[in-house]
């Protein structure tokens, strides 16, 4: 008898985590078809001291979805004379870059012994 109860409970378990799983998946698809209908993008993936790129490039008065993506630590970004902040609450903002020019990017969240350096650039072309 106990052996069934076990069996019952292992099964469920299963079913269960396939269910847990499923959802995860579906909750993926959903957030890639919304990024897929977003249009143009610049995503800064942040990890310690540093963006994953020196340089970003985009173009004059297009409209252009901004985000932010902590792969490691914690970070925060500003593009300064954009008025772009984005930060673990914020993640993204739709910007429209309308005047050309080099915009410095730097970590407004105080990260470590390297945060003084973390720095990229936007060049709006």
């Amino acid at each position: 008898m106990s052996k069934w109860i076990m069996f019952s409970f292992v099964i469920v378990a299963c079913l269960l985590g396939v269910g847990v799983l499923f959802q995860e998946i579906s909750g993926r698809q959903a957030e890639m078809a919304t990024h897929a209908q977003a249009g143009p993008q610049l995503k800064f993936i942040a990890s310690n001291f540093q963006f994953d790129q020196a340089e970003y490039t985009v173009k004059a008065g297009e409209k252009v979805t901004v985000s932010l993506l902590n792969k490691e630590g914690l970070h925060a970004l500003e593009i300064v004379g954009l008025g772009v902040k984005l930060d673990g609450t914020t993640k993204s903002a739709e910007v429209t870059f309308d005047k050309p020019g080099r915009y410095e990017v730097h970590c407004t969240l105080p990260c470590g012994t390297g945060h003084a350096t973390m720095k990229s650039i936007v060049i709006v072309a």
